[in-house]
């Protein structure tokens, strides 16, 4: 996954006062975020058995399978980097000493659909 991010393009992405640069790969196997204020850069790279974890966690109402979260997850987030962000989907961003946190609200089968990327400061060989 972090070979395939290399290759993806920033974008620039708003949220709320905050602008931001951003890149993220899906995979069947999971996905990886990384996101820049020019200051700080955070990333989260998570696996299938943590997506269905949290998943379930914040979303107890669905039940699909972890390839549907990701797959609906790829489909809000990469519109949202081509500067396209879906009318019904919402995102918003909370900064802490220990990183940074983009919370993420829409529907997944008329359900409602929530998820929290949880990012932490990119290693230096990372950035």
């Amino acid at each position: 996954l972090e070979s395939s991010l290399l290759t993806q393009p920033w974008a620039s992405v708003r949220f709320g006062d905050s602008t931001f640069l951003a890149k993220v790969c899906f995979r069947d196997t999971g996905y990886i975020l990384l996101i820049s204020d020019l200051s700080s850069v955070w990333y989260e790279s998570t696996d299938t058995e943590a997506v269905g974890q949290r998943s379930k966690e914040l979303n107890k109402r669905l039940t699909v399978h972890v390839s549907s979260f990701l797959n609906h997850l790829c489909n809000l987030m990469c519109p949202l980097l081509a500067g396209q962000p879906g009318a019904t989907t919402s995102f918003s961003c909370h900064r802490s000493p220990s990183g940074l946190r983009l919370h993420v609200k829409s529907e997944l089968s008329g359900l409602p659909f929530y998820w929290d990327f949880h990012c932490c400061p990119a290693p230096l060989e990372m950035v």
